[in-house]
């Protein structure tokens, strides 16, 4: 008698299980599934803010054709095209809004779609939920396909809604559709620039730090490429965000430069397939340093190695605020010149600009701040944090001091944004004394960014699966202090974000109420989380 065995199916359907595909319909289910709501967030975010530019453009900036003529000189003849423009065709309101926030949203879909394939990649090798998928029958590029199949679909349906948004603000149905288009094309090349930035490092935060490194060339080029003529010169063309604008929307459209981002595109996609051929999984194409055999005598408390822990943060942070804040602070002079109704009819404008962009540095210090707790939650949910706690170091004092480095940090890098704004302004205003100014200004508004820093450290306590809330508060501060004057929302909900009690003008207004009610609040936040801490189970890893 025999026995006839038939070859063994693939649980996933009728592909052989040696396919390097294989299960990559339930790879971007399950990705699109976990990705629900920071998607959807993201999607919203961007849409929303559409009509909410444009209706503050237009009521706040530029809502007369006097104030509009003015504005759109500027951009033309000032630094302002580095972080806009350039302004293409007649000027209207919908020109202008085009030049002052196009780039805004160009580089949102750029940032989502690098947090998005670096998520569903390399950050589950280093977890090894790639892994405990793999042992499945799931091909070897199953989980890089199915992160960019998600991306595909985030992309088109961001250019659907900000196509949406934008006919709500008065653009011809093929104007709006090539502004949704031209954000979806970034989004594709940066998703494919993750895709590879993830096969070279072993650390998702690496691989995102490598993909903003990318961001900000690009960007960088086209802020110089703009400044080599009126329409964007040659160094606009080595940019995709320069390709994107350069689709001339309501100025002689052209859909031809989105092509180049097509090519880009596929090109990085096609390389990150090849790199992920030549690796292990969990591994990198770059391998990690050997650390030392012994850690130097400085290492051995707790406060120095949440130090060496951060230091690369701090210090790629603190590199970006540099460029970012003398770049600022260079468009000061222009600003003197400028009569526009954004800034009171008294004020002195290139002061008013420069309180302006103190308040902005508050707000990308409020980023670092909550990036830096949430990364003490990764640290814990990745198993790293039991190994020091089984040693002689409590909850309280690892607590205290990963929290007492970044308040640092929170201190140390407004002071460096506000010398690098305040040498750009003293640069082109020849006012040395502006400097000085602004550092000091740049200062007082630490309280707010320890409130924004108590807030997710209060979650890693109490609620440390809720870590993402944080985000909410940090946008929510900000969106109602930035646009809550031209909304007319009223007093009482204008004072419910953390960033509205300290005084903008004059510059460096010293409020001390309320920066001891500030420091108090953060110091209440701070200890609940601790309290949280020490009464919870830490994650298993």
């Amino acid at each position: 008698m025999t026995t006839t065995v038939s070859p063994a199916r693939s649980r996933t359907g009728s592909k052989p299980a040696g396919s390097h595909l294989t299960g990559t319909g339930a790879m971007v289910r399950l990705a699109l599934r976990r990705d629900r709501v920071k998607l959807t967030l993201w999607l919203v975010a961007i849409t929303a803010l559409v009509p909410r530019f444009y209706y503050a453009a237009v009521t706040a900036v530029v809502p007369t054709p006097e104030a509009l003529a003015e504005a759109s000189q500027m951009i033309r003849v000032s630094f302002m095209r580095v972080l806009g423009g350039p302004l293409f065709g007649d000027v209207t309101t919908r020109s202008y809004f085009l030049a002052a926030y196009w780039v805004e949203f160009l580089l949102a879909a750029a940032i989502m779609n690098i947090m998005l394939v670096t998520r569903h990649t390399r950050a589950e090798e280093q977890t090894g939920r790639a892994e405990l998928v793999r042992a499945a029958v799931v091909g070897r590029h199953a989980q890089l396909t199915a992160a960019l199949i998600a991306a595909l679909i985030g992309n088109a349906a961001l250019a659907v809604l900000t196509t949406a948004a934008t006919i709500s603000i008065g653009f011809p149905f093929g104007s709006a559709l090539l502004f949704g288009a031209s954000l979806a094309a970034v989004g594709l090349v940066f998703a494919g620039v993750a895709a590879v930035t993830a096969q070279v490092t072993e650390h998702p935060r690496g691989a995102n730090g490598l993909a903003g490194i990318v961001l900000v060339t690009v960007w960088l080029l086209r802020g110089a490429g703009a400044m080599q003529g009126q329409e964007g010169g040659p160094l606009f063309w080595l940019s995709p965000i320069g390709w994107s604008q350069q689709t001339r929307v309501l100025a002689g459209e052209r859909w031809w430069p989105l092509g180049l981002s097509a090519l880009v595109a596929a090109l990085l996609v096609a390389g990150a397939y090849s790199l992920v051929s030549r690796r292990d999984l969990g591994a990198s194409l770059v391998a990690p340093r050997p650390g030392r055999a012994s850690a130097p005598s400085w290492l051995r408390s707790p406060f120095t190695l949440a130090l060496r822990l951060q230091q690369g943060a701090i210090a790629g942070w603190g590199a970006a605020f540099v460029a970012i804040g003398f770049i600022l602070g260079a468009m000061t002079g222009g600003m003197e010149q400028t009569n526009l109704p954004i800034f009171a009819a008294d004020a002195d404008f290139g002061r008013a600009w420069l309180s302006l962009m103190v308040f902005t540095g508050s707000l990308y210090t409020g980023a670092f701040a909550v990036l830096s707790v949430i990364r003490l939650r990764a640290e814990e949910v990745r198993g790293r944090i039991a190994p020091v706690l089984a040693g002689p170091t409590g909850r309280p004092t690892w607590y205290w001091s990963s929290l007492l480095v970044t308040a640092l940090a929170v201190v140390v890098l407004p002071v460096v944004y506000g010398a690098a704004l305040g040498i750009g302004a003293a640069v082109s205003t020849g006012d040395l004394g502006l400097a000085g100014e602004v550092v000091r200004a740049s200062l007082i508004r630490a309280p707010e960014v320890l409130v924004l820093l108590a807030v997710p450290a209060a979650l890693l306590g109490l609620a440390p699966r809720a870590m993402n809330a944080a985000w909410a508060v940090l946008v929510y501060s900000g969106f109602i202090q930035i646009l809550g004057p031209y909304m007319k929302l009223p007093d009482w909900l204008v004072n419910t974000s953390v960033l509205s009690h300290l005084p903008w003008h004059p510059m460096g207004a010293f409020a001390p109420v309320a920066t001891v009610v500030l420091l108090a609040i953060a110091a209440v936040l701070t200890i609940l989380g601790l309290y949280g801490l020490r009464r919870r189970d830490l994650a298993s890893g």
